[in-house]
């Protein structure tokens, strides 16, 4: 793989990753082509099967068909990574983060890899740490290198609310021992125009929020607002 562009491609994976299924249903493809015009250049896509969150949503099919001109964002919050990660690589995925928690992160993790390979382009490897996840819980796949470390500071499978503190901590001490030259470093989770300033202390390469932004009567000046944060 070309180094020079996997660094680029972490070059260009800072600021605001934009939840797309925040938007309705029926639009997305214009909420994609509208964040787009705003400046918006990640689109982060929530891939979630029922079994490992209760929720349901989206697929590659989503993500190949939802072009915005940006980095295309994927967090698999599935059981089996290692069944559809490559799909999501053919799909055109940038970014393609697989949970600590789930069976077969590892596996998948090799399969993003040797799948981006042979397609010969780019695509990031992230790991996603639930709230209750430590490093030291997920040392053996840190070992692994990720090009990301999505931290959460909510877990879809409870209705607890959002340990922002608790997060923005986590995100700290991983920024301590990495350092400068370290993983991209992502925050998920809660992320609104009231809670921004308090994650964007902690220094996060990326923060992702959706129905924050999709959800506001006027879903550009909030985004506006959450980069200018950022």
């Amino acid at each position: 793989m070309n180094t020079v562009s996997l660094e680029t491609l972490k070059a260009r994976s800072q600021g605001i990753s934009l939840g797309l299924f925040a938007a309705d249903v029926g639009n997305m493809r214009a909420a994609a082509e509208n964040a787009t015009a705003w400046g918006c250049d990640i689109l982060h896509f929530d891939i979630m099967d029922g079994v490992f969150v209760p929720q349901m949503t989206g697929g590659s099919g989503f993500v190949k068909a939802l072009k915005g001109g940006g980095l295309r964002d994927v967090h698999l919050m599935i059981e089996n990574p290692a069944q559809h990660a490559a799909s999501y690589v053919a799909a055109g995925a940038d970014i393609i983060t697989v949970h600590a928690e789930a069976k077969s992160a590892a596996e998948a993790i090799a399969i993003i890899r040797e799948t981006a390979k042979a397609a010969g382009r780019p695509v990031m490897v992230g790991l996603g740490l639930m709230p209750d996840t430590t490093p030291e819980d997920a040392r053996d796949l840190l070992r692994l290198n990720p090009d990301m470390i999505l931290v959460l500071s909510l877990d879809p499978r409870t209705k607890n609310p959002p340990e922002i503190s608790a997060a923005c901590t986590k995100l700290t001490a991983l920024r301590e021992h990495y350092g400068a030259e370290g993983p991209i470093l992502a925050f998920d989770g809660g992320v609104t125009l009231q809670s921004i300033d308090e994650i964007a202390a902690c220094q996060p390469d990326m923060i992702v929020s959706g129905s924050a932004v999709l959800g506001a009567d006027d879903p550009e000046a909030a985004f506006k607002e959450m980069a200018k944060a950022r």
